[in-house]
């Protein structure tokens, strides 16, 4: 508890230097963009206007994507949601090539996650197999990048990442019923042909 309270504290004092003023700081991962999960699309759909993309995929879940940016990083913000229970997922994502610094980017990125959900330690996970630089090694799939954020009280997370293969940022945020319907996929045996 005591450690809670010091990093609270500390959070105090440090945060009118550091915060970005348009940046909120959070103790749960319990929205995406302002919108707490289970918001109905009409809701986000008045607020943010006509999306860029709209898609129903498998489950009638349906994705609405929106020019957008985080940190002021231009992005593509996609919001998901199951039928009847509205918003279960948010994700922002950032191409990059060669002229963009990708480590840069995703220390940028995961220091805003920092400052938004202080209490929460989050978990890094890296892999360069390659003798290049990291940003050289993963448009061919030998580097790859991980931070997440796991809320225990709501069962919800949040993560940066660069996947290997794809020059492309993510930061992501996800619902615990988002999460239990991932995991129930997983162990759903595939169809025999």
């Amino acid at each position: 508890m005591n450690r809670q309270v010091f990093r609270l504290t500390a959070l105090l004092i440090l945060l009118p230097a550091t915060a970005d003023a348009q940046q909120s700081v959070s103790l749960r991962i319990d929205e995406f963009e302002g919108f707490s999960w289970g918001t109905a699309q009409e809701v986000i759909l008045d607020s943010l206007g006509e999306p860029i993309q709209a898609d129903t995929l498998e489950d009638n879940i349906v994705v609405l994507a929106f020019e957008s940016a985080i940190d002021d990083t231009a992005s593509i913000a996609m919001f998901a949601f199951f039928p009847g229970q509205g918003l279960v997922k948010g994700q922002h994502s950032i191409l990059f090539d060669a002229s963009i610094d990708c480590v840069a980017l995703f220390r940028d990125m995961r220091h805003y996650l920092l400052l938004k959900y202080p209490m929460i330690v989050p978990v890094d996970r890296s892999r360069n197999d390659s003798s290049k630089g990291f940003c050289d090694a993963v448009p061919d799939g030998d580097a790859a990048w991980i931070t997440s954020w796991e809320d225990s009280r709501t069962g919800a997370r949040a993560l940066v990442s660069i996947e290997a293969g794809r020059p492309r940022l993510n930061v992501v945020f996800e619902s615990a019923e988002f999460i239990a319907w991932v995991e129930d996929a997983e162990r759903e045996p595939d169809p025999e042909p």
